[in-house]
């Protein structure tokens, strides 16, 4: 007999799980678990409500940031296009002026012109002739426009620095240019222009006049806010407070609409590593002085394609200001969200309430039909799925009741057999009782007439047979007062796998058991019962016995114990190869004094005195059983649960 006592997988497996998962997920899982389910259903929706509206209010802030973005890089950009347009129209201005006025035939005239012409085209600040030696012949003033000056030599040196390759070029190529140039302070002084300290930036225009000299006209930058001013009329006419243009000499503000405290201060160094290092356009946000701007730089070259300064244009944030149209559209945009946030969760709350309270009606409904009332009918008045079971319940109600009415006609049919069948068990107890007092006397006798007689003796075959047939009315009569018999059972809480082993060493020595192999499958852990162990030893025992008498020589028997699905039930299993039951006698097993041994071999009571105590013990008895393939049979029992 092969015995296999290991632990199972299935059966350690969760066990194993269970033990290693967090205490805290757990008891979180199990709170969640007992929340009523209208509930879970807000908590859901809510949930994803949240997630999606999150997700939605970062995904558009993100694409109305980068938008709005790029409509303030376009605007700014085009602020800065007209800039640098009326920039560029002022410098061809002055180079059609100069050219104008160059025709003159003498200095008298050549002022006269200028005096009536650049006041109302362009603004003018000096003119010079040069022609060996330089004379100034216009220079503004506080006053206004200031009369001729001689030919100076001294004035003559002063420009030839900044201006002298410009002039010989003119003289070569006798073609009238402008462009900007930075000069020395001493150069203003020598003039006699009232400028700040530093250098200047200025627009020049150069033009040949007839016999060889060189009309140079030129105009101050630096505090010059006329050309800035036509350039917030074209863009922000307005708003002029929102709207900034600058002129830069290098990183320094010279000209500026900003605020008279902006003037002479530095640029953003964002803003001046990328337009005067790097030669390229800034567009974006730039510090200057307090205020922030959305601005954009472009860097200003000079005739010899160097970059001197940067001429830059923007919009102050605030009311109104790109900035403030983001941060309004994101609040617009989250807000909408928020509020459909807001009907989302009312219409959950709605939509929870509508779909939970025909389940309540439902669970309501069963909870009467499981106290007893099967004339109760749940009103679902729907077409879904809710509806459909509800109707499919009512018809399972009508079909409980109708089954429930037949089960207790059979069950009055079942009580009045069984009534007859104790009190044909209560006579038959009687009479066994009666005549067991005789069967011993006539066992005992015959016994010792058979000790007496000798072998040759003629009666000693008769003699035999009186005590074979004695032998077994007496246990006949035995198996009918244990059959009979009431007698209160000794529960108590016990190990499954205790009462198997016990069984299976008791049973070792029987004959049958010798013939066959028995392989034994208990698990690692407890099958605790509340029962009668020496009665459900005789289970097991007669059930051990029916298996091994249903082998051949060399059969095999299974035995196993577990515990179902649930958890809840212990499972005894015996299972055989044997010879199998017929299938019409299977319905019969059950019945007393039924026996497919033969008449010799067994009374028919065992399986109905092992069902009575299953019974007696809330469990159950299954058979399954093929012809020649061998019979299973399974016990189950209510496993006791230590609280």
């Amino acid at each position: 007999m092969d015995t296999e006592t290991g632990p199972e997988a299935s059966a350690g497996g969760a066990g194993e799980f269970r033990a290693k998962r967090p205490v805290a997920v757990s008891r979180w899982w199990r709170w969640l678990r007992r929340m009523p389910m209208r509930m879970r259903l807000v908590l859901a929706f809510v949930a994803l409500i949240v997630s999606s509206a999150t997700a939605t209010i970062l995904i558009g802030s993100t694409v109305f940031g980068q938008k709005i973005d790029e409509l303030a890089r376009e605007s700014v950009g085009l602020y800065l296009k007209l800039g640098a347009q009326v920039f560029d129209v002022q410098l061809e201005r002055l180079r059609m002026t100069a050219q104008s006025v160059a025709g003159s035939r003498d200095d008298a005239q050549l002022a006269d012109q200028l005096a009536r012409t650049a006041p109302s085209d362009v603004r003018v600040d000096f003119a010079v002739r040069f022609n060996g030696t330089a004379s100034a012949l216009l220079r503004r003033t506080a006053d206004g426009l200031a009369p001729p000056a001689p030919p100076s030599a001294r004035l003559a040196a002063t420009l030839d620095a900044p201006f002298g390759a410009l002039v010989r070029r003119c003289r070569g190529t006798a073609v009238p240019s402008a462009g900007l140039v930075v000069v020395p302070r001493s150069f203003a002084v020598e003039l006699g222009l009232a400028v700040p300290p530093g250098d200047l930036l200025l627009e020049v225009a150069v033009a040949p006049m007839p016999g060889g000299p060189v009309l140079l006209l030129g105009r101050m930058l630096n505090g010059a806010t006329d050309l800035l001013r036509r350039i917030e009329e074209l863009v922000n006419p307005r708003d002029p407070k929102r709207f900034g243009a600058t002129v830069f000499l290098g990183d320094v503000r010279i000209a500026t609409i900003v605020g008279p405290a902006a003037l002479h201060t530095h640029a953003d160094p964002r803003v001046a590593e990328v337009v005067l290092r790097g030669g390229r356009q800034y567009t974006g946000l730039s510090r200057v002085v307090d205020d922030d701007y959305y601005a954009s730089y472009v860097p200003l070259f000079d005739l010899d394609g160097r970059v001197i300064g940067m001429l830059g244009v923007g919009e102050r944030l605030g009311e109104g200001s790109f900035a403030d149209l983001r941060r309004r559209t994101v609040l617009l945009f989250s807000s909408l969200i928020a509020a459909g946030m807001i009907v989302g969760f009312v219409m959950t709350v709605l939509f929870s309430k509508w779909l939970v309270h025909p389940i309540r009606g439902l669970a309501a409904g069963m909870s009467r039909v499981a106290e007893g009332d099967l004339s109760h009918r749940v009103r679902i008045e729907s077409s879904d799925e809710l509806g459909r079971l509800a109707r499919a319940f009512n018809m399972m109600v009508q079909a409980v009741k109708e089954r429930d009415h037949k089960l207790r006609e059979m069950t009055e049919d079942r009580l009045s057999s069984v009534e007859k069948q104790i009190s044909i068990g209560r006579l038959a107890a009687g009479v066994a009782h009666e005549i067991n007092n005789p069967l011993t006397a006539i066992l005992s006798l015959s016994s010792l007439m058979l000790k007496k007689s000798g072998p040759e003796d003629p009666a000693r075959e008769d003699l035999e047979i009186i005590v074979a047939e004695t032998t077994r009315c007496r246990d006949i009569v035995k198996n009918l007062l244990d059959f009979a018999r009431e007698r209160p059972m000794a529960k108590r809480i016990v190990d499954i796998r205790e009462v198997l082993t016990d069984t299976l060493r008791l049973t070792a020595k029987y004959e049958p058991m010798r013939r066959v192999e028995v392989s034994v499958r208990l698990p690692s852990f407890p099958l605790h019962v509340n029962g009668d162990p020496k009665l459900l030893q005789q289970v097991f025992t007669n059930l051990l016995t029916n298996a091994a008498e249903a082998c051949e020589e060399g059969g095999r028997i299974e035995v196993a114990a577990d515990e179902d699905s649930s958890g809840g039930q212990v499972q005894v299993q015996f299972k055989d190869d044997g010879r199998g039951i017929p299938k019409e006698h299977l319905p019969r097993i059950f019945e007393p004094f039924f026996t497919t041994k033969g008449s010799r071999r067994g009374t028919g009571l065992g399986l109905s005195v092992s069902l009575g105590i299953v019974r007696k013990h809330d469990g159950a008895v299954d058979v399954q059983s093929e012809e020649g393939a061998g019979t299973t049979v399974t016990v189950t029992l209510p496993r006791w649960e230590w609280v």
